[in-house]
């Protein structure tokens, strides 16, 4: 339970760096085949026994989430390239071992068709990012279409927690949303928040089923998607990063980028051993 927690907040953690996908992080720590299944057991009558992990992996993102809301946006603010040079290690580093699982998992190789789905989805979230801008909304006397459009967010966004390598901070961005929404989250603004949980909510319960039957039918498929994702993802994180020409900082995104693929590696050798 208590380690159920603790990889709850790892994944919490990351939901708010732009770039970084909680899902990636459930595939790191091998338990992302267990929430996809718990996810989309939500709507049948195995629901009940898929409720402990879930409670207990919930318990441990709001945690997180609730830890990195302000850790994390402090970081970003004050060393952001190092930062977000440390996830992109952990991504980095993680690729190997996602191309070695598709394998295991499909018990087929890669092919032509698998490679055109990796560059497609790498694109996909490589170039999407380009796209970002704020919008118009005041937030003190919200619209019914500022509404919709929250709700609509939300639900786009809740990919982050079902497909590796999609950002839910990022598509906020994309979206012109995310500033507004973590504003809200730091002031506890309900009108802005309740419908992008709303969206969040019936994203996960539609997503996980897709993802599961995916996975099931077209195994080396979706794997190639998700590695595509995951490697479109380490784009979108070093475009989120800044001053790299900076030679002091230079070096320590380096170290701190390292870091974050020794920290895959023992992860890996520590799930492998368990």
């Amino acid at each position: 339970m208590i380690k159920n927690i603790f990889r709850g907040a790892a994944i919490g953690i990351t939901e708010t760096v732009p770039g970084v996908s909680g899902s990636t992080v459930a595939m790191i720590l091998g338990i992302y085949g267990q929430l996809i299944y718990s996810l989309s057991s939500l709507t049948t009558d195995k629901r009940n026994e898929q409720l402990p992990f879930l409670l207990t992996l919930g318990i441990g993102m709001l945690f997180g989430f609730a830890v990195s809301i302000y850790l994390i946006d402090y970081l970003l603010s004050t060393y952001r390239t190092p930062t977000l040079l440390f996830f992109a290690g952990i991504i980095t580093g993680f690729l190997p071992f996602l191309c070695k699982e598709a394998v295991s998992k499909s018990h087929t190789y890669f092919q032509k068709t698998h490679f055109f789905i990796i560059i497609l989805f790498f694109l996909l979230v490589a170039g999407g990012q380009f796209f970002g801008g704020g919008i118009d909304m005041n937030t003190a006397d919200l619209s019914v279409g500022n509404y919709l459009f929250l709700g609509l967010a939300g639900t786009v966004a809740s990919t982050a927690l079902v497909l590796p390598g999609i950002s839910g901070a990022l598509i906020l961005t994309i979206l012109g949303v995310y500033e507004v929404a973590t504003a809200s989250v730091l002031t506890l603004h309900l009108p802005v928040i309740l419908p992008i949980l709303a969206g969040l909510i019936l994203g996960v319960l539609f997503t996980s089923r897709l993802v599961r039957f995916l996975l099931e039918k077209y195994t080396m498929e979706t794997y190639s998607a998700m590695i595509g994702l995951v490697a479109g993802s380490i784009i979108a994180v070093f475009h989120n990063a800044g001053g790299l020409m900076e030679a002091q900082v230079l070096i320590v995104s380096l170290l701190t980028f390292m870091a974050g693929l020794f920290l895959v590696s023992i992860l890996k050798k520590v799930q492998n051993a368990g």
